[in-house]
Order: structure tokens, then sequence, then C-alpha cells
């Protein structure tokens, strides 16, 4: 008799749907194994997130790094400011990058009076930052293009 009820308990016990172990117990609600509740069907994941047992966790792992380091974007919300540090970085291309070091120039000034008037904004480090490394693309970009010059005419001379 004893066999038969066990047997019984077995037939009646379910199976994970995500690492398939028998519940032990016919009233089981989650698996012991990977913690999954035994009434929902498989998904798509369920043998991954078995196999690292995360049955049943939600996955906060980005909200945790958010929290810790400010995000590159939020920093300045000074658009303007913005717009010159990207003339800056498009004024490094030699000797046609030189267009854009006035660009640079101009709108971190406007980018600096912005943060002038709003300071909640932000900015005001960052629109400074590309006026200054602009004049020293400026002096680059010069050096670049006096080379440029200066090459053919010292190819001309006699040694």
């Amino acid at each position: 008799m004893e066999a038969d009820t066990k047997a019984e308990l077995r037939s009646l016990a379910a199976n994970c749907s995500a690492c398939g172990a028998e519940a032990l117990r016919p009233t089981a609600a989650y698996c012991l194994v990977c913690g999954k509740k035994l009434g929902e069907d498989y998904q798509p994941l369920d043998s991954l997130r078995s196999s690292y047992r995360l049955q049943g966790r939600s996955f906060l792992i980005e909200n945790t790094r958010t929290e810790t380091s400010p995000d590159l974007f939020t920093v300045n919300r000074n658009p303007v400011s913005e717009v010159s540090w990207a003339c800056l970085v498009y004024s490094l291309v030699p000797y046609i990058g030189v267009l854009f070091v006035p660009f640079t120039i101009l709108i971190g000034g406007v980018g600096f009076g912005v943060f002038l008037s709003k300071p909640a904004r932000g900015g005001g480090r960052l629109a400074l930052v590309s006026i200054g490394l602009s004049f020293v693309v400026l002096g680059v970009q010069v050096f670049l293009w006096w080379l440029l010059y200066i090459v053919p005419e010292l190819a001309r001379r006699p040694i």
C-alpha cells in the first residue's frame, strides 16, 4: 500500500518547466533547484535564469550603477556649451579644422553667457575649456598651414 501511495504522489508532483527538477511534494509552489513557480509555463530565458539561480529576481543592476556614477550626458545641461565642445572636436581635423575654431570661440562665449544668466543649467566650465583649447588648436592649425607653405619652398632651394 505504501508503494502505491508514493507512486500516486509522484504522479501528482509537478516537474519544473525551467530546470526539469521534480517537486518533492505535490503541494509545492516553487522549484527547490531553481526557484521558479511550478504553475508557470516555460519561458525562453528560463534555462539561463535557472542556471544562475535568478528565477523570481528582477534585474536592478543598472539602477545601482547610475546612482553611483553620473551619466555623461546629464552633467552639463547647457546645449550651447555642448555645441561649443563639438566644434572644438571638429576643429581637431588637420588643415580643414581651422574653419571650426572661430565657431568654437563664438559659440563658447555664448555658452558661457547662458551659464552666467542661468547658472542652474551648468556648462560654464565646459564653455571655458572649449574656448581655451580652441586657441591651442588654432596654434597647431596655423603651424600645419605654415608647414604646408614652407615645405615646397624648402624643396626648391639648393642644398
